[in-house]
């Protein structure tokens, strides 16, 4: 029975010693550079003026990395609109790291309606019209989230979401589920419906009623009518 159990003995160190000389290499710490961007999330940059980037640190193991970084996209401040700049950089391993910034272009002509972010308020719902799919009456807003308005030329504005955020950020759907669009202000602060999309569906709103804004409280309400079966009542303040 001994020489059995010294048997065992040699052949576990054995097997222990191939298993060590086959995993050799093969498994090892890595460590992602750490990548913030300076300035906002989000920046804003008048039409035809100069966009200013920033900058960025990157740092790897203690060391400034930042000459490493690569900037992918443009900003053409020439033309009214939403851009996006991604910034990338690689550790040792070449295992990346990567952020993103949005660069609004808005037009400056003076407006009661400032460009920026607002914020739904919690007020706001979404009734039923009908019986169709997921027709299941008044449900008010669960969070409130922003949605961004920003001037395209005078008395015209884009904006990120009719549906206030609904869809994309209230249930989760995310940003193809946004419905976004142009509207007219009117001077009567009445807001008009120019044109919408929503990606996730391939389809538009039905119209835009009730539309209002108060300077004096920079808040702006609608009523968004939806596939012929939803109302959504929208109230946002700007942030």
């Amino acid at each position: 029975m001994k020489i059995y159990k010294y048997s065992l003995i040699i052949i576990s160190v054995l097997f222990l010693f191939a298993c060590e000389k086959e995993t050799e290499g093969i498994s090892r710490i890595t460590y992602y550079v750490d990548l913030s961007l300076k300035g906002n999330s989000t920046e804003f940059v008048d039409l035809g003026g100069t966009y200013s980037e920033p900058g960025w640190t990157a740092v790897a193991e203690g060391e400034d990395v930042s000459d490493n970084v690569v900037v992918n996209g443009n900003v053409n401040t020439s033309k009214a609109g939403l851009y996006t700049l991604n910034y990338l950089v690689n550790n040792a391993d070449g295992f990346p790291k990567s952020a993103t910034r949005q660069v609004v272009v808005s037009d400056p002509t003076p407006s009661p309606l400032a460009s920026g972010f607002y914020k739904v308020s919690n007020a706001s719902n979404r009734t039923s019209l009908g019986s169709g799919p997921g027709a299941t009456g008044h449900k008010n807003y669960s969070s409130e989230p922003t949605i961004l308005i920003y001037q395209t030329s005078p008395g015209k504005f884009y904006i990120s979401d009719f549906l206030g955020g609904y869809y994309d950020k209230g249930a989760g759907y995310g940003p193809n589920y946004a419905m976004t669009g142009k509207f007219t202000l009117n001077n009567d602060m009445e807001i008009i419906h120019n044109e919408s999309y929503l990606v996730g569906w391939g389809d538009s709103l039905g119209d835009l009623v009730n539309g209002s804004y108060m300077p004096s409280t920079k808040t702006l309400s609608y009523t968004a009518q939806y596939a012929g079966v939803f109302d959504f009542n929208v109230i946002a303040t700007k942030l």
